[in-house]
């Protein structure tokens, strides 16, 4: 999927985690758990009504990038406990999160995808940029995978 006239970033990663799919959607579904698994993630918090859902909002903020620190993130498609489809807005960076869970065995598989289109001066980047994004995307799964196997 490429956008206007831009030079789409994306990357996927996927790990299977010992527990149920419904508990690692539950979890990831709540950006509040973010700062415990995304390193870049410093706080999150719910801007409206609980129970989570489509249209929920969070408040990010992040590590500073570009010159921004907090940003936005909406729940664009909530469907339990499969998938979760996420708009970031982040300064000019617009990324779309997928989150997919699928039961294995007595567990499950955690897939992340995350898709931007650079803006401005940063596209010329992008090419670059790909190898770092991938590498960053495997790191969130893989603590993913850690913070839930070891919590009780």
């Amino acid at each position: 999927r490429r956008l206007k006239g831009g030079r789409m970033i994306a990357a996927e990663s996927s790990t299977p985690i010992a527990r149920p799919a419904a508990e690692v959607f539950e979890f990831v579904a709540d950006l509040r758990n973010d700062p415990r698994w995304h390193t870049d993630i410093l706080e999150a918090h719910l801007t409206g009504e609980e129970p989570i859902g489509q249209g929920s909002i969070f408040a990010v903020k992040f590590k500073p990038f570009m010159g921004q620190s907090e940003g936005s993130v909406t729940v664009a498609k909530y469907e339990p406990p499969r998938r979760l489809e996420l708009r970031g807005q982040m300064g000019k960076m617009a990324p779309t999160l997928t989150l997919s869970v699928e039961p294995q065995g007595d567990g499950s598989r955690f897939t992340r995808r995350v898709e931007m289109e650079p803006p401005g001066i940063m596209r010329l980047l992008a090419p670059f940029m790909k190898g770092t994004f991938r590498k960053q995307n495997a790191g969130f799964v893989e603590n993913l995978k850690r913070v839930l196997e070891t919590q009780p």
